[in-house]
């Protein structure tokens, strides 16, 4: 009977060491602030992985540390060049159409427009409004623009005038194997 309560006397005495233990340890940790450590004390040894979170840091470091700045790269307008459709036998009439093509269907026209040409030679009412110019290629079977291509520019001149400009140029900057995407903004019945 003896060896009986030993054994249950040792368990107990164990149990309440542990209990007194963690008790003690979180009681003790209430007892510790920020006040009680020293400036510069604390070191990233001290600190556990995980312990630190995002929200416990000033919004400096939150956004993180800069890095070297990388190689510079190539500007988005590398390889780009003008293209340039020149009417020059002087026929060109009121609300003509022209255009002008990039060198390949993937360069993409990033903008462009019309010059009247030979104003030394003609009169300068021969200086006639544009009514539209836009990226594309012209479809001359029906007078419309092709859709979805982007790789030319396209004018044209303002209807019923007395003098339309009898030779023009046609320009447009192209970049080559640009991707750019036309998203429509606004529409005006849509409102």
């Amino acid at each position: 009977m003896r060896k009986f309560t030993t054994a249950v006397g040792t368990v107990g005495a164990a149990a309440l060491i542990a209990t007194l233990g963690a008790t003690g340890s979180a009681f003790a940790g209430h007892l510790i602030n920020s006040g009680d450590i020293k400036d510069d004390s604390i070191r990233s040894h001290d600190i556990h992985d995980g312990t630190i979170k995002q929200e416990d840091l000033s919004g400096a470091l939150q956004t993180g540390v800069t890095g070297p700045m990388g190689p510079k790269g190539d500007s988005g307008l590398k390889g780009a060049y003008y293209s340039v459709a020149s009417y020059d036998v002087g026929d060109v009439n009121s609300g003509a159409v022209a255009s002008v093509a990039c060198k390949a269907t993937t360069d993409v026209a990033i903008s462009g427009g019309v010059q009247v040409t030979g104003l030394n030679d003609e009169p300068l009412t021969h200086n006639t409004p544009v009514s539209s110019s836009f990226p594309g290629r012209m479809d001359w079977s029906t007078y419309t623009p092709k859709a979805n291509r982007l790789d030319g520019w396209i004018v044209q001149f303002a209807g019923d005038v007395e003098n339309p400009p009898l030779k023009t140029k046609v320009w447009a900057l192209c970049v080559p194997g640009a991707n750019i995407p036309v998203e429509q903004t606004y529409t005006e019945s849509a409102d």
